[in-house]
């Protein structure tokens, strides 16, 4: 079993190495050197990735402490990247691929694009969550006096 690359579905060459999969796009395709082509993990492959990430994802948050505060969306989403990377290559020598139809890659800018605006977007969702739930002492101890009378 070669462990180095894995077949590309389209030429059925062994081009597609590891190095490909860390630097694929973030929708997860990467192009074959010998003919050109796109290809994506298959559904299964992608399945089982994503299935111990969700396994991951609330274990690192509840005892990282990072569930209860302004950080959840921020460090999910660069878990969630990471892992999808890890997984991916620990798992390289068990994964197939599956040939996508023919388009325009979702390239090195787009990529970093759509990272860009994930980003800004759990930013603001951990700005607002941060704001409604990060009082600090003095809110708590107010709302307490309140309630008192």
């Amino acid at each position: 079993m070669n462990l180095d690359s894995i077949v590309c579905p389209s030429c059925k060459r062994r081009t597609i190495t590891r190095r490909d999969f860390v630097r694929a796009g973030i929708d997860g395709s990467t192009q074959c050197g010998a003919c050109g082509k796109l290809s994506r993990l298959h559904m299964l492959g992608r399945w089982t990735i994503s299935c111990a990430i969700a396994l991951f994802l609330p274990v690192l948050l509840l005892y990282g402490d990072v569930f209860y505060s302004g950080h959840l969306f921020v460090v999910s989403i660069f878990f969630v990247f990471a892992a999808w990377r890890a997984l991916s290559m620990l798992a390289f020598p068990f994964l197939a691929l599956e040939a996508l139809p023919d388009r325009t890659p979702l390239g090195r800018k787009q990529s970093i694009a759509l990272a860009a605006v994930l980003l800004i977007g759990a930013l603001t969702v951990d700005a607002f969550m941060a704001s409604r739930f990060e009082k600090g002492e003095g809110y708590a101890d107010a709302a307490a006096d309140n309630l008192k009378r």
